[in-house]
């Protein structure tokens, strides 16, 4: 079963581009970690500015867990983290998907 990895970033002031190309960089190692789909998105929200939301979406939820404790996405973090006010993260699984 899938699981997604979401995240929350508020990003410091006048550092928003910096972030997304640190953001980037940090995809591009992300989505190569085994038990990825291969897929993570960043959102900006229209409202706040400084708001992002980032979702990895994984094969199954141990993968994530794995990656997300281990001790190269704590680096990874790291530099997105100096560009950062504030960070939370969730795992959440799909529960209702409605299609045309």
């Amino acid at each position: 079963m899938e699981v997604y990895a979401v995240y929350s970033w508020v990003v410091k002031r006048g550092r928003g581009e910096e972030f997304v190309a640190a953001w980037q960089n940090f995809a591009k190692w992300i989505v190569k970690q085994e038990g990825s789909t291969g897929s993570t998105r960043l959102f900006r929200n229209t409202l706040d500015l400084a708001h992002y939301m980032s979702v990895d979406v994984w094969k199954e939820g141990k993968a994530s867990e794995t990656i997300r404790t281990g001790v190269e996405f704590g680096r990874q973090y790291y530099k997105l983290q100096q560009l950062t006010d504030n960070f939370s993260s969730w795992s959440f699984k799909l529960e209702a998907e409605q299609q045309p």
